[in-house]
């Protein structure tokens, strides 16, 4: 049976079963998706997933929420909005801000250090 959070599923990015992965909503996320997500929030250009998948920047503000949080954009301090980078897989319809990527990629070195 999977979890509600997705944890057992493969992939939302790429597809494999590859440990470790961090969980979300719709499912998880594996270390060489973080890895090629933050190259591309970093860069901008597309990069592929372990599937060959391409993994592109969104450059809309009304696109797609990410799968993980739920969010599209970043309140300020001031209670402005500012859109949220997010990085998504058009193959597979998964999305994922830089917010959550750089938390996957915290709690996955966590996770490898053991």
């Amino acid at each position: 049976m999977t979890a509600v959070n997705g944890a057992g599923g493969p992939c939302r990015f790429c597809g494999r079963r590859r440990d470790p992965r961090v969980p979300g909503r719709s499912g998880p996320i594996c270390v060489d998706c973080v890895r090629a997500g933050l190259r591309v929030a970093r860069d901008g250009a597309d990069r592929e997933s372990g599937a060959g998948d391409v993994l592109a920047a969104v450059t809309s503000p009304l696109a797609a929420v990410c799968d993980f949080c739920g969010r599209r954009e970043r309140r300020t301090f001031l209670g402005l909005r500012r859109p949220l980078l997010r990085v998504d897989c058009a193959a597979r319809d998964a999305v994922i801000c830089v917010d959550c990527l750089d938390h996957a990629g915290d709690v996955l070195n966590v996770a490898l250090r053991g």
